[in-house]
């Protein structure tokens, strides 16, 4: 047998001893799978049985999920207590399910309106910031211009001033209380 011959034997060989390896863990998910499957399923089986209460002639009490021979009581079945349990717990939750986005929308109302007062009062002090920086600029420099719709300079004359000072003083009565 040749080199090449042997490598691609032995290549075949463990390619399938790969792919039977990779065969074995399929199958041993799919058997554990089932295994599961039925598992619970027997659990589930046993779980939704009938409970039976009997006294005996000694008077001890006796609880199993065999109907004895005489007088027994059926105890009530696990599920239809669950079932009830489980419905107030379903109305619990929605009640408190209710509570928390009823106090999550309040808490998002009060939010945007604090939001909305910190805006009002931020553009509330840059309002008074201009205004007292004009009222200064007129209170303090001599002479005063405006620039026109050409844009050249227009000095204001005494009474176009004395106007200007008072809108000034009004505007920072308003914005700065």
């Amino acid at each position: 047998m040749s080199t090449k011959a042997w490598r691609n034997s032995t290549t075949r060989c463990s390619k399938s001893v790969t792919d039977l390896l990779q065969f074995g863990k399929q199958a041993f998910r799919i058997h554990a799978g089932r295994l599961l499957f039925f598992g619970a399923l027997a659990f589930a089986a046993h779980a939704h049985a009938e409970l039976y209460k009997w006294t005996d002639e000694k008077g001890k009490v006796h609880y199993s999920d065999q109907p004895p021979t005489v007088n027994a009581q059926t105890v009530k079945n696990p599920a239809a207590g669950q079932a009830e349990t489980t419905s107030q717990a379903t109305q619990s939750l929605n009640a408190k399910e209710q509570d928390y986005q009823k106090r999550r929308k309040e808490a998002e109302e009060a939010k945007a309106k604090a939001d909305k007062e910190a805006e009002q009062a931020l553009v509330q002090r840059e309002n008074c910031a201009k205004a007292r920086a004009n009222l200064s600029t007129l209170q303090n420099t001599p002479r005063v211009y405006t620039t026109n719709a050409a844009g050249q300079r227009t000095y204001m004359d005494d009474a176009a001033r004395a106007n200007a000072l008072a809108t000034s003083q009004k505007a920072v009565s308003d914005f700065c209380k």
